[in-house]
């Protein structure tokens, strides 16, 4: 297939052209139709020349250049002085007397002494331009930029094919495939040619049917014979930097320089191998490995990994650098060296902490959980990357034995020395399910906070007592419990406040502090004087569970509150998908069954109950305290849509506010409800009352309007003229209410008359085959049916369709 593309690049005015490319690019097949394709009106000579073949002495090399002229030259020859004393004494004079542009293309590059290049760079000044192509020319690259010559650098990006180029190579190899899987294809293996080919040998069904993936392309193309890169400085550096799972530029450059290590992330990145995020800790972007990718890659011949020890003393020294305390830790723990990690940690308990990048922290996953009870921060770490409770009983064992230890223990005298004990074990207690310990704990840490408050021992607080802190808010929050996780989150903003610079001097506890409050505001329907923009601005670089979990249920409310419940589903599934443990927090799930009543989806209801059921601690009981009740009430109205009892997500204790409405927003749907069932049972100074209770309630008039999806056109009519007759009614703006009028009375599908014989048949318990026997039908129909009636429905399997079929009373 000629690259056309490519070729054209090559035709470049540059006097000096690099190319680099791993194996498999194609390189040398686009060099020989760049020597091939010399137009003969210009006269070029153009020859072309493999690095390992041309000789290191200096009177060789031009006998080879002299050969190669008199070759390309032909019947021409005669011409022109081509004596070889001549070339050799004024080999510039000679080129230029030659009349005719030269073009000089040099194969595998990589096997090019310097002393060969600077004599083939001897010769730019006679107008001959050279062609460097290998698969890494940096060490040529840095030779020319020394010697002040201007350059240009084709890579990766440059030789992969776009999807009609893929086309065309697919087609030469008398192929023929989909435009989806041809796309699928060229996606997979990045238009690289030679992962195409060896996709095509090595998975034909697969590339056939567009179910071929990037890990597996790779694999192919490995397995073909890739994994020679030669003495290629590009696989060096990959054998390095393959024993961690990311790291930072910075890092890159402490194990080659500045320059290249730029240009090897650039050519990591184009091919495929990982992506460039931003890591809201360093405040950098770090390289994180496509996982798949990376293993197969540790046990192929490709690269040549250096010794851990090796790297651990290079990156550790890089880590210190550049403060990146999570490689570092991480490191100390691959070298054994645990107490130097858990003091490091423990300084820094709730910054370093695995969650999303979790995948860094493999060394310590090699540890078993009960030998780190003498090590709680290195042990909590742990607990973060085991499996749930049920399913590692090794775990919950070492969290229950270290858990009755700091228990048991009355810990030092210091008020800020016993923060971090219970806070420890506050952790402990929610991943081994004790909900019990965690009232115990939680209750002895707000005392504790309470006697600190506006005394001298707060001023006093140490970085490590702030990041202590931010761990009891981040646990209560992983709880379910967003209230307590609030108000201690208040008390980090207050302390923080002493001393900004040296408590917080990259300011992510303050802003995940007030994410936090932020959230609670909002959940609560509590008015305050907090700035969301920076808080949520750019919410897709946070890393951290509670903070994507935050940030994401924030927009959430604003778009419940705006009736649109899409949305509001949507910000809580792309959490969702960004979360390592979505499954164990109970308030994502809690709030995506709520979510689910509104969008009339009952089968998705029954699978976000039962998994909040399974996540939270908390139990099904009446709660006096006022937070609990309004809290019940969320919790009561999907337990009648589910027909069973729901625990409210709150256990831990809260504090009211003297003379503040606890929770504004319940108050407030409860009220509008109020409204709409006495205006439907005719009691029209009952709906007034309602309507005037709700005014006083709280300036956000438009909060909670949602809860009027149960309301007609003509109710919501109605209750917007009432609202008029109440003073300071018209506040409450019940008629921006219309956009969702009656939307639960609307079912938001149709069934077919195919469909409906489905669903009747599902009833029954007929199989497939006895539903298109019944139906005069083919199986696969059946099949095409069954999935549409599966989705209309919102349903993963036949109960869940019988249920939702019921909701709907199909």
């Amino acid at each position: 297939m000629l690259h056309r593309r490519l070729l054209d690049a090559l035709d470049a005015a540059s006097p000096l052209l690099f190319l680099e490319a791993v194996p498999g690019s194609g390189r040398s097949t686009v060099l020989r139709q760049w020597e091939s394709r010399a137009l003969p009106a210009s006269g070029e000579l153009r020859l072309l020349f493999d690095a390992r073949h041309v000789p290191f002495l200096r009177r060789d090399r031009l006998q080879v250049l002299l050969s190669a002229l008199r070759h390309k030259l032909g019947e021409g020859a005669g011409a022109f002085c081509l004596e070889e004393e001549v070339l050799r004494d004024s080999p510039l004079r000679f080129l230029r007397d030659l009349g005719r542009p030269v073009s000089i293309g040099i194969l595998e590059a990589d096997h090019m002494p310097v002393e060969v290049f600077d004599a083939a760079l001897a010769l730019l000044p006679a107008g001959v331009r050279l062609l460097v192509v290998g698969v890494d020319v940096s060490p040529l690259v840095r030779r020319a930029e020394e010697l002040g010559h201007y350059f240009t650098l084709l890579g990766e990006t440059d030789v992969q094919l776009t999807l009609e180029e893929t086309r065309a190579l697919v087609a030469e190899r008398g192929v023929e495939l989909t435009e989806h899987a041809a796309a699928t294809l060229r996606r997979a293996t990045y238009g690289h040619p030679g992962m195409i080919l060896s996709s095509l040998d090595a998975l034909p069904v697969d590339s056939a049917a567009g179910l071929i993936t990037r890990d597996r392309a790779l694999a192919a193309f490995l397995m073909a014979g890739a994994g020679n890169w030669g003495p290629a400085p590009f696989a060096a550096f990959l054998g390095l930097v393959l024993q961690t799972s990311r790291f930072t530029s910075r890092e890159a450059e402490s194990l080659t320089d500045p320059a290249t290590a730029a240009r090897y992330l650039h050519r990591m990145v184009a091919l495929g191998l990982g992506t460039r995020v931003w890591h809201d800790g360093l405040r950098t972007r770090v390289f994180r490995w496509d996982a798949s990718i990376r293993e197969m890659l540790l046990h192929s011949s490709l690269t040549r990994p250096t010794p851990t020890l090796e790297l651990d003393l290079r990156l550790v020294e890089a880590a210190r650098r550049t403060g990146d305390h999570e490689l570092l830790i991480t490191a100390l723990v691959s070298r054994g060296q645990l107490a130097e990690a858990e003091e490091l940690l423990a300084e820094q308990i709730w910054d370093v902490l695995p969650d999303s990048l979790s995948s860094l922290w493999a060394p310590l996953q090699r540890i078993s959980p009960l030998s780190l009870e003498e090590h709680p921060s290195l042990l909590l770490a742990r607990l973060r990357l085991s499996p749930h409770r049920s399913e590692s009983p090794v775990s919950l064992r070492a969290a229950l034995r270290a858990l009755r230890t700091h228990l048991e223990t009355t810990g030092p005298d210091a008020p800020w020395g016993r923060m971090g004990h219970l806070a420890h074990a506050f952790a402990l207690a929610l991943y081994a399910g004790e909900r019990t310990g965690m009232i115990e704990v939680f209750t002895r840490l707000r005392a504790l906070i309470a006697d600190l408050a506006g005394t001298e021992a707060a001023e006093a607080a140490r970085p490590r007592d702030v990041s202590v802190l931010m761990l009891v808010v981040d646990t209560a929050f992983r709880s379910g419990n967003a209230i307590p996780a609030a108000e201690i989150a208040r008390f980090v903003v207050q302390v923080i406040e002493t001393d900004p610079a040296r408590l917080d001097p990259r300011g992510l506890r303050t802003e995940s502090a007030l994410r936090v409050i932020l959230h609670d505001h909002r959940a609560r329907g509590l008015e305050d004087g907090l700035d969301p923009e920076p808080l949520l601005a750019g919410s897709q670089r946070l890393h951290r569970d509670v903070d994507v979990l935050a940030a994401a249920m924030c927009f959430m409310w604003e778009a419940m509150d705006e009736g649109d419940f899409e949305a509001a589903d949507g910000y809580l599934q792309a959490a969702t998908a960004r979360l390592s443990d979505p499954e164990g927090l109970p308030l994502l799930q809690l709030m995506r069954a709520h979510i689910a009543v509104y969008r009339q989806a009952p089968a998705k209801l029954a699978t976000y109950a039962s998994a909040y059921e399974r996540a939270t601690l908390s139990v099904p009981q009446h709660f006096a305290q006022s937070s609990h009740s309004q809290m019940q009430r969320i919790t009561d109205f999907l337990a009648r849509q589910l027909g069973r009892p729901l625990p409210s997500p709150g256990f831990l204790p809260a504090s009211p506010v003297p003379g503040r409405v606890f929770y504004p927003r319940t108050e407030f749907t409860v009220l509008l409800m109020e409204s709409l069932y006495a205006l439907r049972e005719g009691r029209m100074p009952s709906v007034r009352v309602a309507l005037g209770k709700a005014t006083a309630l709280t300036p956000r008039r438009d909060l909670g309007l949602y809860v009027l999806s149960h309301a007609t056109a003509e109710e919501i009519t109605e209750l917007v003229r009432l609202s008029h007759e109440v003073p300071g009614g018209e506040s409450l703006r019940l008629e921006r209410a219309m956009r969702f009028a009656g939307h639960f009375a609307r079912r938001p599908f149709e069934l077919s008359d195919r469909e409906r014989e489905v669903l009747e048949l599902l009833r029954r318990g007929a199989t497939n085959p006895e539903m298109a026997e019944a139906m005069f039908v083919s199986v696969n129909t059946v099949k095409s049916h069954r999935l549409t009636l599966m989705r209309k429905l919102g349903a993963t399997n036949r109960d869940e369709a019988l249920a939702a079929a019921d909701h709907w009373r199909l």
